[in-house]
């Protein structure tokens, strides 16, 4: 099962380069358009806590990832499953309020990055579900809900912004050797003629033990 997602998950990345690796916004202000070209990060945090090897965790649960909740960043939002369509286009979230989990990358609880992408505006709503994903800092608790009501819990361990222009595609959504999260979204200059951000914001957490700071809840 793992080496069928990392077959997946390498044919995936192959498509998202052969194609410029675009998130198809449907809004007029705000989305994950062009996540290519992530360039030289600006920034790199202090690290988090240690995470526990991946191997140390009891097997991951099948159920429907339900939600995915950042206490730091006042999220607590529904997670829709969607990949990437004939053109190799990563679909977007559809509305302000969802996060996309993509379906080519790991599953959480399992070994592997599982993608996740937020749009930070949106047109006639303004802040969006990831607007404040700006605000993470290392150690930060990043937890995805399974609709069974596991959790899964990951702290913050990077935040990196890259300029439009280059990307390591492969580095971003590819596959990792430990239980990763990876959250991604718009940054930077919004341009009014191309409806594009200038920098794409990635927040990178590995998974921890389950124990969890009080008041983590789903909604």
């Amino acid at each position: 099962m793992i080496a069928g997602v990392g077959m997946m998950i390498g044919a995936a990345v192959l498509m998202l380069v052969a194609f410029g690796v675009i998130f198809g916004g449907n809004d007029g202000h705000s989305s994950i358009e062009t996540i290519a070209g992530f360039g030289d990060p600006i920034r790199t945090p202090t690290p988090g806590p240690t995470p526990t090897p991946a191997d140390q965790f009891p097997p991951g649960d099948d159920a429907p990832i339900a939600r995915l909740v950042i206490d730091a960043a006042k999220i607590n939002a529904p997670v829709v499953v969607k990949g990437v369509d004939e053109q190799g286009v990563m679909q977007s979230p559809d509305n302000a309020y969802d996060t996309v989990w993509y379906n080519f990358s790991a599953r959480p609880g399992s070994p592997g990055n599982a993608v996740f992408a937020g749009h930070v505006d949106y047109i006639h709503v303004g802040e969006a579900v990831f607007w404040n994903l700006k605000d993470l800092q290392p150690g930060d608790i990043v937890q995805v809900q399974l609709a069974d009501g596991t959790a899964y819990n990951y702290a913050v361990v990077s935040k990196w912004q890259y300029d439009s222009s280059s990307a390591p595609v492969d580095t971003i959504v590819g596959p990792t050797p430990n239980q990763t999260v990876t959250l991604i979204t718009c940054s930077g200059t919004f341009n009014s003629a191309t409806h594009q951000y200038d920098k794409r914001l990635v927040v990178r957490a590995q998974r921890v033990p389950e124990a969890l700071p009080s008041g983590i809840t789903g909604g």
